[in-house]
């Protein structure tokens, strides 16, 4: 195994481990009794149950009035998420927190196999993480047209099939417990559907996305390594007269591309790009501008001239200057001590 991506560990069995994982978090679902559930959000929720909330920042019990707040904060979300999510919705509407986690703790991430539009990818745990990494599901809903689109090549059809909308699922807590319930009401979640409203975690129902999903989703937006995986579905998906396709990652070339991997792609939001753009629009017109226009050393007075020809030192000259003595005093001054 490459010393580059010692969190990759083995791909032979990745897979068996994603499943195991979900049906662990599935048992711990059905077990928790402090679940808030669909019918209790629209009203029939029991005060006896006594169940608590952190909305307005503090954890306290939850009253009929939270409930109002949660069926506000649904619909809102669910106006904010019409129409399917992207890679590059994901990274515009997620913490910025989220967002600092991806580029300093998530470095790299690969794809590790594909069932048709569904690739499973791997990426690194963060440093105080349990396990070594995390399995990241992003389901590409436009699969089957990206395979029936014959006018473009299969780079050319990956290329657009990376930016339309898409599912996904993390089997990380951060998911699970913030993020899961807002991917299944806006109709984007590739896992377990979460009808608990998190009423501890994220009552507001705000971000969307953890940072193992923000680095898969900075990838699957830009990294040429995901384009040429894509291409290679989609080659598959043409060859076969039914459209369906089965791709898996080679361990060595899944650990090639880690050590290829030298600077981490940046995880920006459209108007982290759009400043960065504006300010490289700057730079290179004041360059322009320079390079047109190159500045001309700026001509003595005569004065001046005068005074560098006398026999005045320019400390001398500096305290005279100081005195509120006028350039022309100086320079008869300095004339007179030759």
């Amino acid at each position: 195994m490459a010393t580059t991506g010692s969190w990759l560990g083995k791909l032979a069995g990745a897979a068996g481990e994603a499943k195991a994982r979900a049906a662990s978090e599935k048992a711990e679902r059905l077990a928790a009794p402090s679940i808030l559930r669909p019918n209790e959000i629209t009203g029939e929720y029991d005060a006896s149950r006594l169940l608590m909330t952190t909305l307005g920042g503090e954890i306290r019990p939850l009253t009929h009035d939270d409930l109002a707040a949660f069926r506000r904060n649904v619909g809102t979300a669910q106006k904010r998420l019409k129409g399917g999510i992207t890679a590059r919705k994901v990274l515009d509407l997620s913490w910025a927190d989220d967002r600092n986690r991806a580029q300093s703790q998530i470095r790299q991430a690969v794809p590790m196999s594909a069932s048709n539009g569904r690739v499973r990818f791997v990426t690194s745990a963060g440093p105080d993480s349990k396990v070594s990494r995390h399995h990241v599901t992003v389901e590409f809903m436009s699969f089957g047209a990206s395979v029936s689109a014959g006018s473009k090549t299969p780079l050319q059809a990956a290329g657009w099939l990376r930016k339309q909308p898409l599912k996904f699922d993390c089997d990380c807590e951060r998911h699970t417990f913030w993020f899961r319930y807002i991917s299944t009401i806006g109709g984007f979640n590739a896992g377990r559907a979460e009808t608990g409203f998190p009423k501890i975690r994220n009552p507001g129902l705000s971000g969307v996305g953890c940072k193992h999903v923000l680095r898969v989703m900075a990838e699957v937006e830009s990294a040429g390594t995901v384009a040429l995986f894509l291409s290679k579905v989609i080659a598959r998906g043409r060859e076969n007269d039914d459209g369906n396709a089965k791709v898996r990652q080679a361990q060595r070339d899944a650990e090639a591309q880690l050590a290829a991997n030298k600077r981490p792609r940046e995880i920006k939001t459209t108007t982290d790009r759009q400043k960065a753009a504006a300010a490289a629009r700057e730079r290179r017109a004041l360059a322009q501008a320079v390079t047109a226009n190159p500045s001309k050393p700026k001509k003595p007075t005569a004065a001046t001239r005068r005074m560098a020809g006398g026999g005045m030192n320019k400390a001398q000259l500096a305290l005279l200057a100081k005195m509120g003595l006028s350039e022309q005093q100086i320079a008869a001054i300095n004339a007179a001590g030759k």
